[in-house]
């Protein structure tokens, strides 16, 4: 019998009651698994926790491994998932220079918008219009994926020295407060939490300019860690928290009875 039969063999005993120890052999390693959180709002927040924290709560809870966290800045996260020194991570974009090297579990949608300082023209309601005029600066942080669209549009910025790079996002908004550029992009996990959290005013004009969708973010594993079958348990049981209810608790508990379940990815 494959390992993949016997994964998929094994979550269902486990729906049913049974088969625990045969399924933590199967998706658990001979060591505690290696998870790194990050700075990002409502997500993870140094001291005080986030989404990701109780979804991983949940699947050590129902997978029975044992996890060892950390918290590192994004950019190291994706080094170190590449090259196999980290085993997991939360809330990552999948983008096909990743699928290289990581395998994805969608749960959350992040909904990218422009938060827009006072400098930029009333006239400017597009990336693509901030893009050509030469006299405005975006911020960032380094590493940060938005979506398909907005990743394609930013690279010109980046060539051109326009793009701000910062560490962190706590970083990010500080910088913005003082004028250090005109635009950031940001989703409502981390818009949410940090204006509140560091009492710094909001921008008066935020924006949509991406056409496309909000972008799925979710549990990442590195391919040099886990098997394709190691992978599909822990997106079988991503998708299962999604189906019963537990993400949407979750994501109701941090954001709200309205913004919560608007978050949530919709598994099909």
């Amino acid at each position: 019998m494959s390992l993949k039969i016997c994964v998929l063999l094994s979550l269902l005993l486990l729906g049913s009651g049974h088969g625990t120890g045969v399924r933590a052999e199967s998706l658990c390693l001979d060591r505690p698994i290696s998870f790194a959180h990050y700075e990002y709002g409502l997500l993870h927040a140094e001291g005080i926790g986030g989404i990701d924290d109780d979804v991983l709560k949940e699947l050590a809870k129902r997978s029975g491994c044992e996890f060892v966290t950390s918290l590192r800045p994004r950019a190291r996260i994706w080094i170190e998932l590449e090259r196999g020194l980290l085993d997991m991570a939360g809330s990552g974009i999948q983008t096909p220079a990743r699928d290289k090297f990581a395998w994805f579990a969608h749960y959350v949608l992040e909904d990218n918008v422009v938060h827009i300082g006072p400098k930029v023209p009333a006239s400017i309601s597009s990336l693509e219009a901030f893009v050509a005029n030469p006299t405005l600066i975006i911020g960032g942080v380094r590493s940060y994926s938005y979506s398909a669209n907005y990743d394609r549009q930013l690279q010109p910025l980046a060539d051109a020295n326009r793009f701000y790079n910062v560490s962190d996002p706590i970083t990010l908004f500080r910088m913005f407060d003082r004028g250090r550029y005109d635009i950031f992009i940001a989703s409502q996990f981390i818009s949410l939490h940090y204006f509140k959290v560091l009492k710094l005013p909001p921008p008066k004009r935020i924006e949509d300019w991406d056409p496309d969708p909000p972008t799925p973010s979710g549990l990442v594993m590195s391919k040099k860690t886990f098997t394709p079958a190691q992978a599909e348990g822990w997106q079988r049981l991503i998708a299962q928290m999604l189906a019963d209810g537990t993400m949407r608790k979750i994501l109701i508990q941090h954001m709200g009875e309205d913004l919560g379940p608007r978050a949530m990815f919709e598994h099909h």
